[in-house]
């Protein structure tokens, strides 16, 4: 097809229209109201990754352009975080009990837990914050937050490295737990994600739910075992048993796992495993099940 007989709105590497490698007899366009096939959706998604990954890093470039300190304050934000949680939660009241380092240990909850709200929050509000590019452009609309998990996963790098200079400060030297520190983050951020997508579309429909998003972050700051030993303040096995049922506390155990060498029962390991997975194809499969009102105001 020539350049001047190509259908407006067609574009190979933005977001808008069909990828340049779409069969000829193949126009990509299916009956209103019936929904993309999941391959050629995923497909589609694929064929903007030069987007999904341009758009963050400019993003991130930019996000402090007009501070003092720049994006230093990426290391500064979490590290200033984990310095009022110690003086609070660690001088003050006292929550280390039964806990050796307990500021690799705080560094490590806040670090990972923090993460997943960023990501989750960040999905929540990428679709009602593009209105307007969805409105304007076709494309696949969870490349929105796919992009923003990507964003949140860049801005990341930095407090993970603080992280590992807290816990090798601290005498925890680097072992062959830290090969499962990939599949740590691709956990964090799956899980991040597939919340992020669920959130997008409530947050689509229900605009109140980005204004209670904070609160629920901040009642399960205290549930996921952040800034105390679970294994030393609740004694009980069975109600032990119960926090696998949360993802954060199932994440952040491992991450302290493969930093710190503590113990990780078996339920968490399949919390560590499962809710990734479970939250980012129930998360998907409801993000695309409302696509078609994205940007429409129903």
């Amino acid at each position: 097809m020539s350049d001047s007989s190509r259908p407006a709105g067609t574009d190979s590497s933005g977001l808008s229209g069909l990828p340049e490698h779409s069969d000829p007899d193949t126009t990509g366009l299916f009956a209103v109201g019936r929904p993309t096939p999941l391959g050629t959706y995923l497909r589609e998604l694929w064929s903007r990754r030069d987007y999904l990954l341009r758009v963050p890093v400019e993003e991130l470039r930019v996000q402090h352009a007009n501070t003092f300190l720049g994006n230093l304050w990426l290391l500064l934000n979490p590290t200033l975080q984990v310095a009022v949680y110690l003086l609070v939660f660690g001088v003050l009241i006292e929550l280390d009990r039964g806990v050796d380092d307990y500021l690799a240990f705080l560094t490590v909850g806040v670090f990972v837990f923090h993460q997943v709200q960023r990501t989750v929050s960040s999905g929540a509000r990428s679709v009602v914050t593009n209105v307007g590019l969805i409105r304007a452009l076709q494309f696949p609309r969870a490349a929105l937050p796919v992009g923003s998990a990507i964003g949140q996963l860049l801005s990341f790098a930095p407090v993970l490295i603080v992280m590992l200079i807290v816990t090798v400060a601290h005498g925890h030297a680097p072992d062959l737990r830290w090969l499962a520190l990939p599949g740590l983050l691709a956990a964090v951020t799956s899980f991040g994600l597939g919340a992020g997508l669920a959130a997008a579309r409530a947050n689509h429909t229900y605009r109140d739910l980005e204004q209670l998003l904070p609160f629920l972050f901040r009642l399960l700051f205290y549930l996921s075992g952040v800034l105390y030993s679970v294994d030393h303040f609740v004694d009980h096995d069975g109600l032990r048993a119960l926090f696998a049922l949360n993802p954060l506390y199932c994440l952040i155990t491992a991450w302290r796992w493969a930093l710190l060498g503590t113990e990780t029962p078996v339920l968490v390991w399949i919390g560590t495993v499962g809710w990734p997975i479970i939250t980012l194809g129930a998360g998907f499969l409801a993000f695309r099940a409302r696509e078609a009102t994205y940007g429409s105001g129903s």
